[in-house]
């Protein structure tokens, strides 16, 4: 009997293990126990289309070489169900010797190939598809469905449109590729109006103060009125902060009267929707400043040291005496916008938060981010028994009670108290703050990890190398607003905000840097129109982060009666990842060029004129490198060989210019080097900052070519916000803080030096060292609004170029729309020098002999001399003579001659157009000469003084 159970039992094992074996995959849930605590030795997968098995693996703690067991086995399981990528998911097993291979079986949700927004209209489509959670290449969960269409309906009800609806849908799902299209089908529905706003409550702050702060608006004749609730939660917080910065400091708004809600305009006709907004008050009592005390936390540690005190300036074994806080009491009082003269004032709650938050941004600076500044608020009673209390010393039982309140009648300001008590009855039984402010410095702050989100497109590096500080640098807060500027700066992003994190201990902080990306390539045509260039049309490609690298390519075709060009350049701005920039750019130019014009009626400012003119044409490359340093700064040098050609002369134009249309094309060789320092806050909408360019250029000599000249090209630029319509916080709306007025100051000038060919003979006459091309002009839009580049009150050289030029400009812009539109007044003034060594042949002896020939011409003809010198053809008194004006002496490069009897000048005002592909500038603008005359400097010309429309398509100034 027991034979037949061994034989049984045996046989029964056999068939177990005959089962076991040939079968290939079995559920590890249905058969765990045979399996678990045996070694994995393989995983594979199966069902995944669009998540890689390494991603899947990466959800698991699953591991070839690890022991099976239920925990793992449950954890798995939990993982990639949470992951939300799958809808159906299978653990299999498998013998494999000793061991078990896994298999796991997946059905993915589908992934989002496309989303589109039906009936979306009155909000961007761009704008909900960056806030929405669910994006495209990723699954679909009901989840993310349910949230996107909460971010939606939200979007709409902050844009006041509270009848929206939204409906989900989606196309079929490829089986190839387990993609499907989504679409949210919206009806946007209509704008509601505020038909009445009401607040109740307020006994001390009128009414129409609060109104005049809130964002909301009753809708009227000038005001649209639109509802959004979005607008509603900031005016409640408005409002609070509004009555506490006027002392209301428990002021608050109550839940239960606080609110709005939609009605019938017309309860009968029920044809219109309006929405009535009620805000409850509690304004409760006002309290005024009594002062500051501010100390440092003294607390001593079991270790005999200060607890709090910074450690680098204090390490253990510091004598007491010797102890150091980063900052000393004397220097954090000098913050505060609140000053001791100020005792009796209303308590102002936002100039006291910020009285706070200066000295957290002061240890900031020095990488303490971690210092807390702990205020402790004391509330005395304006009152004859309250300060009797402090003024009594005296008769306290202890020594040290008398010096404790002795000290309390010094810190609490007790005698300027009793003071405002006989001096301004009204202010007895109000309640004074005295704010006593103890820092703890605590530890610095180190980065331990920098986090990057939102950059879809562009690479972290292109992030991370814009950065001042990497993990493990000491936290600096310059630092770090100076980068996430230079981020914004690139022009990748619509948003840069930084946050900080707790790191892993005390010590550390995590910075997470949030991104919202913007389009970068651009597809544009325009036109531009300048005095000197004429009208073009423009057409150009560009894009400015190249497969997310920050590299840039640009192209730009421009063609017009004047100009034409053709260019194209790529920009790589870190080469083999090094602050070192590398640009490659190729062109074509033809351009026309006037060279002057004869009159051929006596008037000569507004008389017929036969203009001479002659076509420029060129080609080049030029290859330039970059290399940022420090932080703000940037030296950069860059090679340009090119060929020119002159063409096309008509009948008038000079011996010289025949000449060059002789000689055919010519070569020319330049090498620029340079430096730049840029502290702009915004490159693209500057408000404060400077722009710092100082470039050399060395053309011909021993790079070759026909021309040989050095040019010295220094450029500043600097931006001050006087004040935003806020107008210093009088008008309380955070909208308008945008609107700032800002005042650009701006010189550009260019000296131009001849040189000497090196390598050959050059006859400078037939071939003049510094080319016609290469004269600078002055006036038009380009460079002095309201001249002409051959004004009647220019010295004739100037008519034909020079060789240096001096500009200055003051612009003050106020905004009309920030992004958009300015109101602008002017102020310009400009000259132009010559080399004397310019001077060649018959025209050097001109230089040389002109005021002797002046002097022999006023002897010979002294009545047509000087009616010549003091009066026009029509008899009008001219405000310098002629023979003043053209005197060689006045015009050549010199310290002398840099003075303002040299400067031509005007104002004006006008308008600045923003609109992206065709920026537009209309200006008004008056020629003025300066009189030295101390009490009235400038004045207008006494023949001329009329306002010149000047009009100008694309930013072309100097």
């Amino acid at each position: 009997m027991n034979i037949r159970k061994k034989i049984k039992f045996v046989s029964f094992f056999l068939l177990s293990l005959l089962l076991l074996v040939s079968a290939e995959w079995v559920s590890l849930w249905s058969n765990r126990t045979v399996y678990l605590d045996k070694v994995i030795t393989k995983i594979e997968f199966k069902g995944n289309i669009n998540t890689s098995s390494d991603d899947i693996l990466d959800l698991m703690d699953m591991r070839p070489g690890i022991q099976l067991s239920q925990g793992i086995l449950n954890a798995d399981m939990r993982a990639l169900f949470v992951s939300g990528y799958f809808y159906h998911i299978d653990i299999q097993g498998e013998a494999d010797g000793e061991g078990v291979k896994i298999l796991v079986v997946v059905k993915e949700r589908p992934r989002v190939k496309d989303i589109d927004f039906i009936g979306a209209d009155e909000v961007f489509p761009s704008d909900l598809r960056d806030k929405i959670p669910l994006k495209e290449n990723e699954v679909i969960t009901p989840k993310k469905v349910t949230l996107s269409k909460d971010v939606i309906l939200k979007k709409y009800r902050d844009e006041g449109f509270f009848l929206a609806y939204v409906r989900f849908e989606t196309e079929p799902v490829n089986p190839e590729t387990n993609t499907v299209k989504v679409k949210f089908i919206i009806d946007e529905g209509e704008e509601i109006p505020v038909s009445k706003i009401n607040i109740f409550g307020n006994s001390e702050i009128d009414t129409y103060d609060l109104q005049g702060i809130m964002d909301l608006k009753e809708s009227g004749i000038i005001e649209s009125g639109v509802f959004k609730e979005s607008a509603f939660e900031s005016d409640k917080q408005k409002i609070a902060a509004y009555l506490k910065s006027r002392g209301y400091v428990d002021a608050e708004l109550s839940n239960e009267g606080t609110n709005w809600e939609i009605r019938w305009e017309n309860p009968q006709k029920k044809d219109k929707r309006v929405v009535i907004v009620n805000f409850k008050i509690i304004e409760g009592e006002q309290y005024f400043y009594n002062g500051y005390s501010t100390s440092h936390d003294m607390t001593i540690a079991p270790n005999g040291m200060p607890q709090f005190l910074n450690k680098e300036n204090n390490p253990v074994g510091t004598p007491k005496e010797e102890w150091s806080p980063v900052y000393p009491i004397k220097y954090l009082e000098d913050q505060y916008e609140f000053a001791p003269s100020d005792v009796g004032e209303v308590f102002d709650e936002t100039k006291f938060q910020k009285d706070r938050a200066s000295i957290n941004e002061a240890y900031s600076a020095k990488g303490y981010l971690f210092a807390q500044v702990i205020p402790r608020r004391k509330v005395i009673e304006l009152s004859d028994g309250s300060l009797s209390r402090y003024e009594n010393c005296d008769k306290r039982s202890s020594s040290d009670a008398i010096a404790d309140c002795n000290e309390e009648h010094s810190r609490l300001n007790v005698a300027k108290l009793r003071r405002i008590y006989e001096e301004e009855p009204k202010l007895r039984g109000k309640k004074f703050i005295h704010v006593d402010f103890t820092i703890r410095e605590n530890n610095l702050a180190f980065i331990e990890n920098i986090i990057i989100k939102g950059n879809k497109k562009t690479q972290d590096r292109v992030v991370r190398r814009e950065l001042l500080f990497k993990p493990g640098d000491l936290f600096n807060s310059t630092l770090v607003n100076r980068s996430r500027e230079r981020i914004f700066n690139l022009g990748y992003f619509k948003e840069v905000n930084f946050n900080m994190r707790p790191g892993s201990d005390e010590t550390k902080m995590n910075l997470i840097i949030e991104l919202v990306e913007q389009p970068t390539g651009t597809v544009s045509m325009g036109g531009g129109y300048g005095t000197i260039t004429g009208f073009s049309i423009f057409t150009q490609l560009g894009e400015n982060n190249l497969n997310g690298t920050g590299q840039q390519i640009n192209g730009r075709v421009e063609f017009g009666p004047i100009r034409r060009y053709l260019q194209i350049s790529w920009t790589e701005p870190w080469f083999m990842d090094k602050p070192w920039s590398l640009t490659l750019s190729a062109f074509y130019s033809s351009r026309t060029l006037f060279v002057g014009a004869t009159s051929i009626t006596e008037n000569n400012n507004q008389g017929i004129k036969e203009v001479a003119s002659y076509e420029r044409s060129g080609v080049g490359v030029s290859a330039g490198l970059g290399h940022r340093f420090l932080i703000n700064w940037t030296h950069f040098h860059r090679y340009s060989p090119s060929f020119f050609a002159s063409t096309r002369p008509t009948s008038l134009v000079s011996d010289q210019v025949l000449a060059e249309v002789d000689r055919g094309w010519q070569f020319r060789s330049q090498l620029t080097n340079g430096v730049a320092y840029d502290s702009r806050d915004n490159v693209f909408n500057s408000t404060q900052g400077f722009n710092l360019i100082f470039s050399v250029d060395n053309v011909g000599q021993f790079l070759g070519g026909e021309s040989h000249f050095d040019q010295f090209s220094p450029i500043l630029e600097y931006y001050h916000t006087w004040f935003d319509y806020t107008f210093f916080g009088l008008i309380r709306k955070n909208a308008l803080r945008r609107w700032r007025v800002v005042q650009q100051f701006r010189t550009s000038s260019v000296f131009t030096f001849e040189r000497t060919p090196k390598y050959k003979a050059q006859d400078k006459e037939r071939i003049p060292y510094i080319q016609v091309q290469d004269r600078l002009f002055l006036g038009g839009y380009e460079s002095l609004r309201g001249w002409f580049f051959d004004d009647k009150y220019y010295p004739d050289e100037w008519k034909d170029g020079a060789s240096s030029r001096v500009l200055f400009t003051s612009e003050l812009r106020f905004p009309i729309e920030p992004s958009l539109l300015w109101f602008v007044v002017f102020f310009d003034g400009g000259a132009m020098y010559e080399q004397i060594n310019r001077a060649v042949g018959e025209r050097k002896e001109f230089f040389k002999n002109y005021d002797s020939l002046v002097r022999a011409q006023r002897v010979s003809e002294p009545v047509e001399t000087y009616l010549y010198e003091n009066y026009n053809s029509y008899g009008q008194k001219l405000p310098e003579s002629p023979l003043v004006v053209n005197d060689p002496g006045n015009l050549v490069l010199s310290s002398k001659n840099l003075s303002m009897q040299n400067f031509r000048f005007s104002w004006g005002f006008g308008l600045r157009i923003q609109i992206p592909v065709l920026p537009l500038r209309l200006y008004f603008a008056q020629r003025i000469r300066y009189t030295g005359v101390e009490d009235r400097p400038f004045g207008l010309y006494p023949d001329n003084n009329s306002f010149q429309f000047v009009f100008g398509i694309g930013d072309m100034r100097f």
